[in-house]
């Protein structure tokens, strides 16, 4: 497993480069068709996103106080360790709730029907942590 970045900028960074990579692929489309809005709240270091379809023809990507201070219908706490694991596929989302290590904030059906769209997430996260480890070696 590559080593998370303290740094709240690198973290935010990381996280748009992959939600952008994510949500341009049509297997994705979930959030736009439920037309919701999530947010993504971590600890360790402290970072927010937050990622609004509601609009229906493309998501939006909000960051920092924006993206905390805004609605949404589905609100996900984390360590950046955590979503790290999970976006690796290393930690189950069902396995991490029950640990304490991921918290939702919704309803449930919702994030049930949006759950398909995390195997794309996790791809665009293995993408990108493959990238920035081929960017350290030059």
């Amino acid at each position: 497993m590559s080593s998370l970045s303290p740094d709240p900028a690198q973290l935010t960074a990381r996280l748009l480069r992959v939600f952008g990579a994510a949500h341009a692929d049509p297997d994705a489309d979930l959030l736009l068709r439920r037309r919701a809005a999530l947010t993504f709240l971590f600890t360790q270091p402290d970072a927010a996103l937050r990622l609004d379809g509601r609009g229906g023809q493309a998501v939006t990507l909000t960051v920092g106080e924006e993206a905390r201070s805004a609605p949404s219908d589905l609100t996900f706490r984390m360590t950046a360790r955590a979503a790290h694991a999970l976006w690796l596929g290393e930690l189950n989302p069902v396995t991490a709730m029950l640990a304490g290590q991921l918290s939702v904030q919704g309803p449930l059906p919702l994030a049930l029907a949006l759950s398909p769209s995390l195997k794309v997430m996790q791809a665009a996260y293995r993408a990108e942590i493959a990238r920035e480890g081929a960017g350290a070696g030059h």
